[in-house]
């Protein structure tokens, strides 16, 4: 028999709206895409800016190299292990390489890399599609 913590939780969508909301609330994300070789998950620092995720990596890199005109997954989530609760947000969409003029006004609102080296070029996925899960303790 299982005590409450281990009871299965509730699974709630998530509206686009509490989608968007906590994109905003994290910096680092995963972004997916498909290469020669199948599925590749990267984790990369963000920021949302005009309904879009956007981020800096190097021209030369594999996102550079695949996503400059691609497709992307990208996907945020927070969980707690011990309440079994959490969130995941997944945005899907075309990706490619962003003008200057469509960046943040301010270097404050602009992507940030953690990475060192040049990171100069600028990615943005622009959504078909953003869902999210919320699963809450039982």
């Amino acid at each position: 028999m299982l005590d409450g913590r281990w009871a299965p939780g509730h699974l709630n969508e998530l509206s686009a709206q509490e989608c968007w909301d906590l994109l905003a609330t994290h910096e680092v994300g995963r972004v997916g895409f498909c290469d020669g070789r199948g599925a590749v998950m990267l984790p990369v620092n963000y920021t949302v800016h005009d309904r879009s995720v956007l981020f800096r990596t190097s021209p030369d890199g594999l996102l550079g190299q695949h996503l400059r005109w691609g497709y992307a997954a990208f996907e945020v989530d927070e969980f707690d292990d011990y309440t079994q609760s959490g969130w995941s947000v997944l945005v899907r969409g075309p990706s490619r390489a962003a003008d200057p003029g469509e960046l943040p006004e301010t270097d404050e609102a602009r992507p940030v890399p953690w990475a060192a080296g040049d990171r100069s070029l600028v990615l943005r996925v622009t959504p078909d599609q953003v869902t999210g899960r919320r699963v809450m303790p039982s």
